[in-house]
């Protein structure tokens, strides 16, 4: 959506492969796109990323960070080992692209913008969700906290916050249960619009958070979620 808005737009992913058909299809459309490909758990390989994209794209004015892994497990069936990878790549991998974002932004005196993807499970409680939902709340709280430190500098930080959407972690989560067409439907009578969500529309949120028309708008938290956090 940002490309068909004219922005070049620098996707990255830990599947080569993956990020390699994203950027393609941005640029059939007529857009500009490169592919990078990093885990964004390691802060070298985010610090990288930067580094990249500005080489290839030019200076980067906004940032999303959208990378993200899902454990639906009970609080006492979940391993270490999975608690760290969910809060190593939801939440430190949204510390290292914030933090490398407002670092480049301040190198190249940008007044910048960063999208945290939250989740309705940072606001209420889900079952089988422990270290997800504590990720997701991790990094809509960093958002404020960026938000308070840097809006003097020009630099803005907000979240959003999807419902169910489709997408290749609902997929995950559909994967894992019993009957996933009924888990499905299930889901989307949870939300009042009694559906789940599609992928552009949280592009738009996002869109619209990075863009000049949220000039004033910092540290909030922006719910795409079918009216599930309102009822």
């Amino acid at each position: 959506m940002a490309a068909e808005q004219g922005v070049a737009v620098a996707a990255a992913d830990i599947d080569h492969a993956a990020v390699g058909r994203v950027a393609e299809e941005i640029r059939s459309r007529g857009g500009s796109a490169t592919a990078l490909t990093a885990d964004v758990s390691q802060e070298d390989q985010v610090q990288r990323l930067f580094t990249e994209a500005a080489a290839e794209l030019g200076p980067i004015t906004g940032v999303v960070n959208n990378a993200g892994v899902i454990v639906t497990k009970p609080l006492v069936e979940t391993t270490q080992e999975e608690w760290d990878r969910c809060l190593d790549v939801n939440a430190r991998g949204v510390f290292f692209g914030c933090k490398h974002a407002v670092l480049h932004f301040r190198e190249h005196g940008i007044q910048g913008s960063i999208v945290n993807t939250g989740s309705i499970s940072a606001l209420t409680g889900q079952h089988r969700q422990a270290a997800y939902a504590a990720s997701k709340g991790a990094v809509v709280q960093l958002a404020r906290q960026i938000a308070v430190e840097h809006a003097a500098e020009g630099i803005r930080c907000n979240s959003v916050g999807p419902g169910s959407v489709h997408s290749a972690v609902l997929d995950s989560f559909l994967s894992g249960q019993d009957d996933p067409a009924a888990a499905e439907r299930k889901l989307a009578q949870t939300h009042p619009m009694q559906r789940v969500g599609r992928a552009e529309e949280i592009a738009a949120a996002n869109c619209f958070l990075l863009s000049s028309a949220a000039s004033f708008i910092t540290g909030s938290n922006l719910q795409a979620d079918g009216g599930y956090t309102a009822a």
